[in-house]
């Protein structure tokens, strides 16, 4: 017999192998709530049993790839992600499947949005422009999603002017609400003295930012990323540097080298590095248990969730993000 109060949804929760959400989740869900755990690093001979029986998946930072635990025969109707760096192929295809997929990042977006405009604050003074006034500064934000519009938002207030680019039709009122024009890559970055990236785990999303582009953007710019390190050709990145064309850098994540070697950008002194994971503060934990436990309530109640995932889909020919140096045929 369902418990009166709890949340009857069968939910399997598969946490990663760092992650510190499960007791912030439990809390929040409250003790009666239908939950169980895998430990996705030793699946076992009853793995497929538990997910077949369950009706949510929810995966913890790091875990993502379990979400092949939610097969077209199987029950799982939901899946949560706790983070905001899930693949788009995987999300596509749980979609394409019939699944209602959304992740966390309405609750983790501000926190990484406060990160960046930090690093904003400090890369330009790095770059010998602390004095200049944020009325004058052009912020190219490549990627206006739920942590890109925060960082627009943000600047727009204080009287910079806004560029983005983008490969999704962002929704209308966003971009109207902090009064910022969409352009393609090659333009943007023609005209933006900050280029701060915001993009998603998608086929296009290597090296979105490597020696072309680099060349393309004013001398002395800033260069900023926050979301995944693969964004970034780092070698072009310091060589760009090495050149003068950047004037700083910074950045919230970094490549990974065998052996902990260091990459082309440590210790560089035009480079500023504080790298942070948002779900490892208790706040941020906080408000992603309680996100995903009304998830499951809004799910479990067939009401559409938070943070719910678009499908993406690529532009075409006539769409202004269409003439972007990574979709459409150009010279070297």
């Amino acid at each position: 017999m369902p418990q009166a109060g709890g949340l009857n949804l069968k939910t399997l929760f598969v946490p990663g192998p760092y992650d510190n959400l499960a007791l912030p989740l439990k809390g929040a869900l409250g003790p009666n709530a239908n939950l169980s755990s895998l430990d996705y690093g030793t699946l076992s001979d009853d793995t497929s049993q538990l997910a077949a029986r369950s009706e949510a998946l929810v995966l913890g930072p790091g875990a993502e790839a379990a979400c092949e635990l939610a097969s077209e025969d199987g029950e799982i109707q939901f899946v949560q992600f706790t983070g905001c760096r899930q693949s788009s192929l995987a999300v596509n295809a749980l979609q394409a499947n019939g699944l209602t997929v959304a992740n966390a990042a309405p609750v983790i977006a501000p926190f990484v949005a406060e990160h960046t405009v930090s690093l904003i604050h400090a890369a330009l003074a790095l770059a010998g422009q602390r004095a200049r006034p944020i009325s004058e500064l052009v912020i190219g934000i490549v990627g206006l999603g739920n942590v890109g519009i925060e960082v627009a938002r943000h600047f727009a207030e204080v009287g910079a002017s806004i560029v983005y680019h983008d490969i999704r039709t962002v929704v209308q009122g966003y971009a109207t609400e902090v009064g910022a024009r969409r352009h393609s890559l090659d333009r943007m970055l023609l005209n933006a003295d900050v280029v701060s990236v915001h993009v998603s785990d998608t086929p296009h999303t290597p090296g979105v930012i490597s020696d072309r582009e680099l060349k393309l953007m004013k001398s002395g710019a800033v260069l900023v990323n926050t979301s995944l390190p693969e964004a970034l050709d780092e070698s072009d990145v310091a060589q760009a540097l090495a050149s003068g064309k950047l004037g700083a850098v910074a950045l919230g994540v970094m490549e990974t080298y065998p052996d902990s070697q260091p990459g082309p950008l440590s210790g560089q002194d035009k480079v500023i590095t504080e790298l942070s994971d948002a779900t490892d503060r208790e706040v941020v934990l906080k408000a992603v248990a309680a996100l995903v436990a009304h998830n499951l309530k809004r799910v479990e109640a067939g009401d559409p969730p938070r943070g719910l995932i678009d499908p993406v889909g690529f532009p075409g020919v006539g769409d202004p993000s269409f003439w972007s140096s990574r979709l459409a045929p150009r010279q070297p």
